[in-house]
């Protein structure tokens, strides 16, 4: 079944109501995102309809601005790294690195209780030329392709998300490592060498084959599930596909 955006909508919103935590932790976690990824409450709450191009998808129209976002899911509990690009109007764009390894209790401060769980961050601009050898990269990976329907993410393994809004018209796709797209990637090293975090890169690398037969994944020290799949459906997510 086609996922049309008013049926979007209502998995990421009505569906999993983001009061009343109909599952602990992530059942918040359909919230749509509307900006503030860098608050960790914000993150956590919304964070299947960041993945989603939640906030990007609906500005994106005629007139608008061309902006991507680039989610690496470097095994859920391990590293998350988040990358947006926003045009300048001058054919150059900003770029937005965010990076978070494991939770370090050793950041934890009376002053920020919630240091722990924020991203590390950097900014940087890419000229015009960077910005068409970026786009470029993005088109040899496939994001202006169609979405590879009924692909699995698995919150375990390693997989890129990325969307976009590109002379007005919203893109989105997905890879998975390993396969014959994640290997075609282009993009990452260009994202990789311009990131300012100080967060080393956890490379992708195989996941044993009984991890796929889990009852339940591991809960974080706020109660949080942190094993999850979501497919994709369209030009975005289904919804969720499974939640241990």
């Amino acid at each position: 079944m086609s996922v049309t955006p008013a049926l979007r909508s209502r998995l990421f919103s009505a569906v999993f109501r983001c009061s009343g935590g109909l599952l602990l932790g992530f059942g918040l976690a359909a919230c749509a995102y509307r900006g503030g990824i860098d608050d960790p409450l914000t993150r956590r709450a919304s964070w299947f309809s960041y993945l989603d191009g939640g906030g990007l998808r609906e500005a994106c129209g005629p007139g608008a601005v061309d902006r991507y976002r680039l989610v690496y899911n470097g095994r859920y509990t391990e590293q998350l790294r988040s990358y947006e690009v926003t045009g300048d109007g001058a054919g150059g764009a900003i770029l937005v690195s965010r990076a978070l390894d494991e939770a370090n209790l050793a950041e934890l401060t009376l002053g920020d209780l919630e240091a722990p769980w924020r991203w590390k961050r950097s900014e940087s601009r890419l000229s015009p030329a960077e910005m068409q050898d970026f786009v470029g990269r993005l088109g040899r990976s496939g994001l202006f392709d169609a979405p590879p329907q009924g692909l699995r993410l698995d919150s375990w393994k390693f997989y890129w998300v990325a969307s976009g809004c590109r002379d007005g018209v919203f893109q989105f796709s997905a890879w998975v490592h390993p396969s014959p797209r994640w290997d075609a990637l282009a993009f990452p090293e260009f994202l990789f060498a311009r990131d300012g975090t100080g967060v080393a890169v956890n490379p992708p690398r195989p996941v044993p084959v009984a991890e796929n037969f889990f009852a339940r994944g591991p809960v974080d020290e706020r109660g949080t599930t942190t094993r999850f799949s979501l497919q994709v459906d369209g030009k975005g997510l289904g919804g969720i596909a499974t939640l241990d």
